[in-house]
């Protein structure tokens, strides 16, 4: 068909403007959380790197084997110490005896005495003991410097200068020590392992022996300096502690003396004394009320003491005998007669006698009342003064009481105070100069017959173990900075595009000795066959309604792009589709040099220049159906394939008559009018070299699109090596590949 009769429709002019702009669709399958770890990714990336992750382990492990090398010979010896909790009683003191003494020892106890034996006071000991400082064959290995010193010697550096004597000698010695010197528990016994590491295995043996020896004397050691260090302080201060003791009880009989507490029961005294006066008041009290009750009844006492008065009584009873007679008398006599006179004479005079007596008898009865009752009240009187004068003393003694009993107490402290320190005083010079170690030697050292340093199979390990690390390290740091593309996941986690499926490399999937457009048509069952397949139906699952043009291309040359395009355009002719082919490279024609087409006849340049008529141009696939427009002649320079709208038109009418149009053009990057030819498209098939081309490369190549104006464009990768690719993984269809490869022929 000659592009001269082409409808107008088909003109550049008149040709509709792409409006929607082109979708960059990302994967099909859901995104994985970004802060999960996945493992098959890790497999995957260290399958990649194996050889750079084997490289650097085995790097590790010749240097591991060249510092075993240059490492110096080391022997270690070993000496063990028991800690001693026998520590019988040797000077009684009549306390029971301290269950602790004989406990075992705890954990954090053991623990201290490691410290102690890394002390660098027991290291000087045991330098002074075995003469190190003066020890030259010892002062030359410590000032070697190990394996820092070896190393120094084999790159021809001069070694520092070494202390040659005094404190700094002294200090390096130590030093040298502690860095050799380990103590630890001897399983879970109460035991403790002293080893030493020296070049030398029978100075070894001494050192380690050395040190056990000065860590069991230097218990004992302390012990005896700590008590001759508590006598002295025990015995200054038990005298300062007597003197203050007797200034105390002094003070106490000083006081007693001054206040009248002579006795211990002065108070009680005193006590007993107000409780007798308050009795013997309230006695007086009510024998004063009687008196004065009885001196208030005066008269009728008198009465009641003339009646019962003897003397009343016996004259009464003789008047009574006289009145009898001067009866007799007068009833005989006359009143005149003489013994009748005589007789009443004598009645009156006892009669006055009575009288007399009676008032005598009734004078004396009062006045005695009167004086019990004064009598009585002058001894309440007098019991009051005592009682008042006991009660003040009773006061007094218990003021007095209250200072008596703090300085009392104040003495007994003392007391107490200076008597506890006596008994330490004696305690402490009984224990001092048969003081016993808390350790003894449980087995000395022996000189070891091998070095326990290097260990080649720890190095080994070591060196194994860092190269793990590093060479781990150093492939994820070689993955993460390597730009090429591997999975599909790289291209649509990187490039932001849809992949449309890998091309598998031909020696990779049992194909040999033919080209991959070959390998198609006479192998239509292989595996290659079957990608080309996937992806001619990947790109037509578009964003566009049609899907009539497809075209490839690559951001740099040599990609495989022509290849590709011409196995694109066979495996649609083989599926019976009317398929054109179309050289677009006007710089390499790439398709055609493979093709090997004919220069003297007429080819894509003559359609455009000269009207030539596409039946004409065109040739027909010599495997396939396809037709192909191939360039038989070179495009000046200058000369561009879209000029005057040409192209344009000839697509709008091979759009009438082909099923599918596959145009090969020349690299993005290079060839700036691959930009417009892409935009012609419906479909446009990125393709990169698998694990060589860079994202950078095809990123920079997409910049430059006019994206906008594209339909759908993916990304393939070409040339993979399927046996690699399934050890790589990535999640893709190819990491399955040993999985379901038996389903091709071979």
């Amino acid at each position: 068909m000659a592009t001269t009769n082409l409808p107008d429709r088909y003109l550049a002019p008149n040709l509709p403007a792409v409006l929607e702009g082109a979708r960059l669709p990302a994967s099909v399958l859901p995104q994985p959380d970004g802060d999960g770890v996945d493992l098959r990714y890790l497999v995957a990336l260290f399958r990649r790197r194996l050889s750079l992750f084997v490289m650097v382990i085995a790097l590790c492990l010749l240097v591991a084997v060249n510092v075993t090398m240059l490492m110096p010979r080391l022997y270690q010896a070993s000496a063990d110490v028991v800690m001693n909790r026998d520590r019988t009683q040797i000077v009684p003191d009549g306390r029971p005896a301290d269950p602790s003494l004989t406990a075992p020892p705890r954990a954090e106890e053991i623990d201290t005495e490691t410290k102690v034996i890394g002390s660098r006071d027991l290291a000087g000991r045991v330098a002074d003991a075995l003469r190190l400082e003066q020890d030259q064959a010892f002062l030359a290995a410590i000032g070697r410097g190990g394996l820092g010193g070896r190393l120094r010697a084999g790159l021809g550096l001069a070694p520092a200068q070494e202390p040659v004597g005094g404190p700094a000698r002294r200090r390096m010695v130590i030093d040298a020590l502690l860095a050799r010197i380990d103590a630890a528990r001897l399983d879970n016994a109460y035991a403790i392992r002293i080893s030493y590491t020296d070049p030398d295995a029978g100075r070894a043996a001494r050192i380690a022996n050395a040190f056990a020896e000065a860590y069991t004397a230097s218990g004992a050691n302390a012990k005896r300096a700590e008590n001759e260090k508590a006598l002295k302080v025990l015995s200054s201060r038990i005298e300062e502690l007597r003197r203050q003791a007797q200034a105390d009880f002094q003070a106490v009989q000083e006081f007693r003396v001054g206040h009248n507490l002579l006795s211990a029961q002065a108070t009680a005294l005193a006590e007993q004394e107000t409780g007798a006066y308050a009795a013997q008041l309230a006695m007086a009290r009510s024998a004063a009320a009687v008196d004065r009750g009885r001196a208030g009844a005066a008269g009728s006492a008198g009465e009641a003491a003339a009646v019962n008065s003897p003397l009343v009584q016996a004259l009464r009873a003789q008047r009574a005998t006289l009145g009898v007679r001067v009866a007799e008398l007068a009833s005989r006599y006359l009143e005149n007669h003489p013994d009748l006179v005589t007789a009443r004479q004598q009645l009156a005079e006892l009669d006055s006698q009575i009288a007399a007596e009676s008032g005598r008898a009734r004078a004396g009865a009062s006045a005695g009342l009167v004086a019990n009752a004064a009598a009585t009240g002058s001894q309440v009187g007098a019991l009051q003064a005592g009682l008042a004068a006991a009660r003040g003393k009773l006061a007094s003694d218990n003021k007095a009481l209250v200072g008596l009993d703090d300085l009392t107490r104040k003495a007994q402290a003392s007391q107490a105070l200076y008597e506890s320190y006596l008994a330490r005083y004696k305690e402490v010079l009984g224990q001092t100069g048969i003081e016993r170690a808390e350790s003894r030697l449980l087995g000395k050292a022996q000189a070891p017959r091998g070095p326990v340093s290097p260990n080649l199979a720890l190095n080994l390990a070591l060196g194994l173990v860092i190269g793990v690390l590093l060479g781990g390290a150093g492939a994820i740091a070689a993955e993460s900075a390597f730009p090429g593309l591997t999975t599909g996941e790289d291209v649509e986690n990187r490039i932001g595009l849809r992949y449309l499926g890998g091309v598998p490399l031909l020696g990779s999937v049992g194909l040999h000795g033919t080209t991959p457009a070959e390998s198609l048509a006479s192998h239509p069952g292989s595996a290659y066959a079957e990608a080309i397949r996937g992806i001619l139906a990947a790109s037509r699952q578009g964003n566009r309604d049609r899907n009539q043009v497809i075209a490839v291309s690559s951001a740099l040359p040599d990609e495989g792009k022509t290849s590709l395009a011409l196995s694109l355009a066979r495996s649609a002719a083989l599926a019976g589709e009317q398929v054109i082919l179309i050289d677009c490279d006007t710089v390499q024609r790439g398709l055609s040099a493979l093709l090997a087409a004919d220069e003297g006849r007429p080819g894509l340049r003559e359609m455009m220049r000269d009207g030539i008529k596409l039946g004409d141009a065109m040739v027909k696939d010599p495997l396939t159906e396809a037709m192909i427009l191939p360039i038989t002649t070179h495009f000046p320079e200058g000369e561009r394939l879209l000029e005057r709208g040409n192209f344009h038109r000839m697509i709008g009418a091979l759009r009438e008559h082909f099923g599918l149009i596959v145009l090969d053009t020349a690299p993005v990057l290079p060839i700036a009018e691959t930009r417009e030819l892409l935009a012609l498209a419906d479909n446009v098939v990125v393709t990169a070299l698998w694990r060589k081309t860079s994202d950078a490369a095809v990123k920079a190549a997409l910049r430059l699109l006019p994206l906008h104006a594209i339909g759908d464009i993916g990304i393939t990768l070409n040339r993979m090596d399927m046996r690699k690719q399934a050890k790589f993984g990535g999640g893709d269809a190819s990491t399955y590949y040993n999985s379901y490869k038996k389903y091709y022929a071979a």
